[in-house]
């Protein structure tokens, strides 16, 4: 398995013939398959050409064929699972859309890095969701099937979603009918209440953490099957709750963080899931984040201190009692928010309605929200690494930056009443800078009366 940390620089389109003997040497393509593809292989001395039209005859990827266009045989497959396509990638390292050799299962193959696995902290993190995701079996949870370690390789292996993330689906399509919004979040609450009364607390709820499963034979909801997906910051019963180290680090979301949370990660109950449940029901409605801008430092505050524009606001057609729910999910003090899941349910179920899911970027070939590169749009082919080795430059959550904060900082966030707005910062600024003209004033006064 190669092993490339850093991004392949572009090269050279490899040749037909090379092609052709990557192909063979990866395993993807039985012989007598490739053979009859080949028969009617377009008569072209490109490789890009030939690879189109092994995709075309569905005996490739186009994921696998942008690797094996790029000088790649291995990393397709790992254990029992065919890699397929990448669906996204964080922090943590790579979830991939897999298929099971034996029983033709497609899955979802979460892959962690082999940098990060080095690391304690991830190692705890992938045990934590192993464990989670073991306990639980409920329709708006996505299942978990196995979980295994492979020549190094720690991954998970769960339900496949092919329908979009709550997040992309409003980046696509803006904000959500009211009814669609509501049947949404409805079966967001049942799927936490069901985590809930097996004592778990979610601690990363927001809207690319809520997967659509589009509807699949007749009586299925025409709006497709909501599943709640990552517990890795799952809070469970009768476990260290270590994975951070220090109780005042932050582990979440900035911009659907409860306050209580912020301060403090291990002193958290339902009602911090119920918190992160408003603050998505708001970008739903809205097409916005509760408190847009800003540094991660700066949302934390404003979500102990400040209260966001109302929905009806940003959004008049929103029903008063909406409106009310998604304030009283977002109220400060948790005994102010609704008592559990289920019972926000029962307010927006009269709400809800059930809406076709619109097409998203990946609907045609049910990959969510990770658009790949087109292989076939541009003379170079697309520069790829191992599809098994993670690229670990991007962000799963705020838990490295929180890592990096100062002393300081860290004081500013274990009590909203130390947290000041930005607003509340820029005054006193300005009062510092008046009191210190103010002074300097003086004493050019006093020396000048000597």
């Amino acid at each position: 398995m190669l092993e490339t940390r850093h991004p392949v620089a572009q090269s050279p389109e490899i040749s037909k013939s090379k092609f052709l003997a990557l192909v063979r040497q990866s395993g993807l393509v039985e012989k007598t398959a490739l053979h009859e593809a080949l028969a009617s292989a377009p008569d072209s001395p490109r490789a890009k050409h030939l690879a189109r039209h092994l995709v075309q005859r569905g005996l490739l990827t186009r994921f696998q064929a942008q690797h094996l266009l790029a000088g790649h045989s291995s990393g397709f497959f790992l254990g029992q699972y065919r890699i397929l396509e990448l669906i996204g990638r964080g922090g943590m390292g790579k979830v991939y859309k897999a298929e099971h050799m034996t029983m033709q299962r497609i899955v979802a193959l979460k892959v962690l890095s082999a940098e990060i696995t080095r690391t304690e902290r991830a190692r705890q993190l992938f045990r934590r969701e192993v464990r989670a995701a073991g306990q639980l079996a409920h329709p708006n949870i996505a299942t978990a099937h196995d979980a295994n370690e492979v020549d190094g390789r720690a991954f998970l292996v769960l339900e496949y979603v092919s329908g979009p993330s709550l997040s992309a689906l409003v980046r696509e399509h803006g904000p959500l009918p009211v009814g669609q919004a509501c049947e949404y979040v409805r079966q967001a609450a049942i799927g936490l209440q069901h985590a809930h009364e097996f004592g778990m607390v979610h601690r990363d709820v927001k809207p690319s953490n809520l997967l659509i499963q589009p509807p699949v034979g007749a009586g299925a909801p025409a709006g497709g099957t909501l599943k709640v997906v990552d517990f890795g910051l799952a809070l469970l019963p009768g476990a260290d709750d270590d994975i951070a180290g220090d109780r005042h680090s932050i582990l979440g979301t900035p911009d659907y963080l409860s306050p209580e949370q912020a301060r403090d990660l291990r002193s958290v109950d339902i009602r911090s899931d119920l918190y992160g449940l408003g603050c998505t029901f708001y970008y739903l409605l809205t097409g916005q984040v509760p408190f847009p801008g800003g540094t991660a430092l700066e949302k934390l505050a404003r979500h102990a201190a400040d209260e966001p524009v109302p929905v009806e606001e940003l959004r008049p057609i929103v029903p008063d009692t909406i409106a009310a729910a998604v304030r009283r999910l977002m109220r400060k003090d948790p005994a102010g928010r609704f008592p559990n899941p289920r019972a926000f349910a029962e307010v927006v179920e009269k709400f809800a309605e059930e809406y076709p899911i619109p097409r998203w970027a990946g609907s045609v070939d049910a990959t969510p929200t990770m658009p790949m590169p087109d292989p076939w749009s541009a003379d170079d082919p697309t520069p790829s690494a191992n599809p098994l080795v993670a690229n670990t430059s991007g962000t799963l959550s705020i838990a490295e930056f929180a890592a990096s904060l100062n002393a300081a900082e860290r004081a500013m966030l274990r009590s909203s009443r130390e947290q000041l707005p930005k607003s509340a910062m820029s005054r006193f600024g300005w009062a510092l800078f008046f009191g210190f003209a103010l002074g300097i004033a003086l004493i050019v006064a006093a020396t000048f009366w000597r």
